[in-house]
Order: structure tokens, then C-alpha cells, then sequence
């Protein structure tokens, strides 16, 4: 009670006009029904199953995010629903995702559509998955086709979500689908996505010359473990030219989508190289430390690139739903700041509009446990419910205030 007297107290801070308000999904963390890529059929790690029923509710879902005052949404398409084998598209499934683009257009949200969030089709697995030379082709061809049947009705293309977790979590640490673990694999895989992503960006504006695209990097705020060391401080140098430096020197972009959780004290190792720790402060149900000062960090990093900035995912996991506006307050008050820096950030889109699967980390795990959603979702009767810090959101949402 005494927090949210605080909160009415403090001086309003207002976003700039224009700024996009919304949340995020992806395809197979709430669709449903998705047999035919890799991580359905996989034998190590749970599947989504059903999920949340989205292919079906998505009206629903939508009306919900209209209630709450949100105008950008952020989905993904599935691939493998697109073109369940190699160069036969389904159009039935593609006239769905057009349904879908159009009932987002109707409640007046803008659209940020994701090309590939870590889902492959099993037939793509099959010729080597993105370490397959074919792969970045079979890309440029999918993307065509989206492109030319969907094009209209997406206002910004993510071509790619996170290809450093990608890498980092299915072939380095080879904990997620095609489960490798190998640092020159890890380099050549991580290279064709970026190529991919290029060649994406020359595909969709060679249709909509005016289109805008870009890819979300997750980027965490990286400290050394002990400044004085030299090795601590390489890492962290490291860790930043690889996801930042390298990445946005190799690519191009309108936009920068950026996703943020992270904030990582990293200390060099001599068995693995770099050790990572989380901080010491409050936490989510995740164990993820909430340091709303790393989203500024971050933020002022990515200003000398003079791109527009959208935040493409932003959430934390609260079952009991205790921090979750203390969160969304703490970080936008970050982002509002750095925007006073100078910062172009034009969009917070929450991560996520709905409980969903939340890609699991070993066989232990349903992909169930985490709760993400401004909406709950009830997995036994399908049901939604709107949190109360989803009503906190929807009111910065409609006043483009803080």
C-alpha cells in the first residue's frame, strides 16, 4: 500500500508522442498444435502441447490487449506451419497468420512480426539445422513468401530473435534443440544467422521499400566481478564487442530490437573461460536479479548506433503477480531516463501478453512453472484473466505517462 501512495505521489514522467505501448508472444509458446519442428519432437525436453490455444483464441487475446490500451503487439510466425516441408507452403496456415495480421489491424495495434524465434522445421533439422549451408537460402526463400502474402499488414519485421541465445544455448551449451556443444560451431551458426538476417533485410525491402526491420539481441548490463582484475574486465569487453560490436558492425538495420533481463557480473576462468553470476539484490521467481539500472546501461550503450530503439522484451516471472508493477515502473523510469539522455526509444513492448511455455532448461522442467503473462492463463480450462498489474500497465499505456 505504501509503494503504490508512492507511485501516485511521484512527479508524472511523460513518453515521447508516438511512443508504441504493447506485449509479446511467440507462436510456439502460446499457439498450440505445432507438431512439425524440432522442438516437438525432440526427446530431451518437454513440449508446448496445446499451450495456450492462441491459433483458436487469438480474438480473444487481442481484445484483451485493446482493453488494456496497448497499440503494438509483437507475435511470430511459425515456420514450420508456413512451409511444413521444404518449398511446399501451406496456404491455409498462411491465410491464418493474414486473419491474424488483419484482426490486429482492426483493434488498431501495430504489428512487430518475428520471422524465427528459435523453432526450426523438422525438415531443416534434418539438412543440418543453421549449421547447414542451405539453410540462410531456405531462409531468404520462407521469407519471400511471408513477404509477398503478409507484407501489408506488418508495420515492423523482426527477421531474428535473439541470435545470440540461439547460438548460445543450442550449440554451445547444448541445452535446447539440436543440443551441441561445440564454440566452432557455435561461430559458423551464429554467422549464417546474421547472413540470414541480411539477407532478410535485402528480401522485405526490395517488396516494401520503406519497410522497417531489424532483429532482437538480447543484451544484458555486463560488470566485472572485481574491477580490479584485468582478466574480469577482458571478459567483460569480450562480452560486449561479441554481442554488440561485432553483431551490429556485420548487420543491417532501421531499428534496433532490444531484449533485456540480465544484469551479469562476469569473472575470467581458466576451465570455462568466463564464470557468470547474477547479482545480490531482490529477484524474480526466475532467480533473475531485478536491477532496473541495467536497461539504462544498456540502453546508453547502443545510443552511438543513432537507430531508433524499441524494447521487444522486458518481464519478469511473479506466480503471485507481488512485484510485477514495482518492475514495469522501475524499469521504464531507467528507459525514461535515458531517453533525457539522448537515447531514441520509441516502444516498450512487455514480455509477456500471456502465461505461456517458457522454453525449459532441462527435462525437469514442463515449461510451465514461470509466469510471465500480464494476462494468467488457466492450462486445465484455457481461461484468461487479467492481472492487477496488468491494469498498472494499461493505465501508462493510455496516458503516456509514468
Amino acid at each position: 500500500m505504501a509503494e503504490t501512495k508512492k507511485r501516485k505521489h511521484q512527479t508524472k514522467l511523460k513518453f515521447p508522442d508516438g511512443f508504441l505501448w504493447g506485449a509479446g508472444t511467440s507462436a510456439y509458446q502460446v499457439e498450440g498444435g505445432i507438431e512439425r519442428n524440432d522442438w516437438a519432437v525432440n526427446r530431451k525436453l518437454k513440449p508446448a502441447g496445446l499451450a495456450c490455444d492462441h491459433y483458436h483464441k487469438y480474438r480473444e487475446d487481442f481484445a484483451l490487449a485493446k482493453k488494456m490500451h496497448h497499440n503494438a503487439h509483437r507475435l511470430s510466425l511459425e515456420w514450420s506451419r508456413i512451409e511444413p516441408m521444404s518449398g511446399v507452403f501451406d496456404d491455409h496456415e498462411i491465410a491464418h497468420y493474414l486473419e491474424v495480421l488483419k484482426c490486429l489491424r482492426k483493434n488498431k495495434i501495430k504489428t512487430f512480426v518475428t520471422l524465427h524465434h528459435f523453432t526450426n522445421p523438422i525438415w531443416i533439422s534434418k539438412q543440418g539445422g543453421w549449421a547447414g549451408a542451405k539453410t540462410v537460402w531456405y531462409f531468404r526463400r520462407y521469407v519471400s513468401k511471408v513477404c509477398q502474402a503478409l507484407g501489408q499488414y506488418v508495420d515492423f519485421w523482426i527477421t531474428i530473435n535473439e541470435p545470440n541465445v540461439y547460438v548460445g544455448t543450442s550449440y554451445t551449451v547444448g541445452v535446447w534443440p539440436p543440443f551441441k556443444k561445440s564454440l566452432i560451431q557455435s561461430y559458423f551458426v551464429y554467422r549464417n544467422m546474421l547472413k540470414a538476417h541480411n539477407e532478410a533485410y535485402r528480401i522485405i525491402h526490395y517488396f516494401f521499400p520503406h519497410a522497417q526491420v531489424g532483429f532482437s539481441q538480447d543484451l544484458a548490463y555486463n560488470e566485472p566481478v572485481d574491477k580490479r582484475r584485468f582478466l574480469d574486465r577482458l571478459v567483460v569487453v569480450l562480452a560486449d564487442w561479441f554481442n554488440v560490436g561485432f553483431t551490429y558492425k556485420r548487420t543491417k538495420n532501421d531499428f534496433i530490437g532490444l531484449n533485456h533481463y540480465f544484469h551479469n557480473c562476469l569473472k575470467f576462468s581458466f576451465s570455462k573461460f568466463v564464470d557468470r553470476k547474477t547479482g545480490k539484490g531482490d529477484s524474480t521467481d526466475k532467480c533473475w536479479e531485478i536491477f532496473p539500472q541495467a536497461i539504462y546501461e544498456v540502453l546508453l550503450q547502443l545510443k552511438k548506433y543513432d537507430l531508433p530503439i524499441y524494447i521487444t522484451e522486458n518481464g519478469i516471472a511473479d506466480k503471485r503477480d507481488a512485484k510485477r508493477a514495482r518492475y514495469i515502473e522501475s524499469y521504464l523510469r531507467e528507459i525514461h531516463k535515458a531517453i533525457g539522455r539522448g537515447v531514441d526509444v520509441r516502444g516498450y513492448l512487455y514480455w509477456s501478453l500471456l502465461d505461456n511455455y517458457e522454453w525449459p532448461m532441462s527435462e525437469k522442467n514442463t515449461g510451465y512453472e514461470m509466469k510471465f503473462g500480464l494476462v494468467e492463463v488457466d492450462f486445465k480450462t484455457l481461461g484468461r484473466a487479467a492481472r492487477k498489474s496488468a491494469g498498472y500497465f494499461a493505465a501508462i499505456c493510455k496516458s503516456n505517462k509514468l
